[in-house]
């Protein structure tokens, strides 16, 4: 069984600035397939605080959030939908990618709103005709994995530590290479504080 992976081409790499108040600015791509069908936007970098995914989002789900009426405001949040991550920011961070590349705008007086604004057909045609260069994800799952496993790890020899009776699992970790874990046991019950 072949199982096949989507092959990414880098069209462009660029800044957005955030639109809260605190300002700071975020890193993003804009990807296509391959065979140049479609177009992806994936955050890549924040240069101040809060959490983002670099998931890579299909740039038709993200049109397919805008109001039907373009001439209607719409939140950030209307962006949701977009993405499979459920970061509180990615909607924001979203939201100011399109500001960016001058497909909204400001709603005058509203400042949490946008707008749609310019030719998205024409900003897509822009984009697919740019050079391309190969792209691959990071592999956020198998860092995860690692990372996973040294915390169970830790736990593990934290657990150790506090239950000092547990000598396998001391061995297990060769915390204790060498020596036993020897308890010594007072009349009329255990006490730990003088393990070994």
């Amino acid at each position: 069984m072949t199982i096949e992976t989507t092959q990414y081409l880098k069209l462009k790499s660029a800044e957005a600035q955030k639109l809260g108040r605190n300002g700071g600015s975020i890193g993003y791509l804009i990807l296509t397939d391959t065979d140049r069908q479609q177009l992806y936007v994936s955050i890549i970098a924040n240069d101040s605080g809060g959490y983002f995914s670099n998931e890579i989002a299909c740039f038709d789900g993200i049109e397919a959030c805008m109001p039907a009426d373009h001439t209607q405001p719409f939140p950030a949040k209307a962006l949701i939908p977009a993405f499979i991550s459920r970061s509180a920011n990615q909607p924001s961070f979203c939201a100011a990618v399109l500001r960016a590349e001058g497909l909204t705008a400001a709603v005058p007086d509203k400042p949490h709103l946008h707008q749609v604004v310019g030719d998205w057909d024409d900003w897509r045609l822009a984009m697919l005709d740019l050079p391309g260069d190969p792209y691959v994800p990071p592999v956020k799952g198998a860092q995860a994995a690692e990372g996973s496993d040294a915390l169970s790890d830790n736990e593990t020899q934290m657990a150790a530590q506090e239950l000092p009776g547990d000598n396998e699992s001391g061995a297990r970790h060769g915390k204790r290479k060498g020596k036993k874990l020897h308890l010594h046991k007072p009349e009329g019950g255990t006490d730990h504080a003088h393990s070994a």
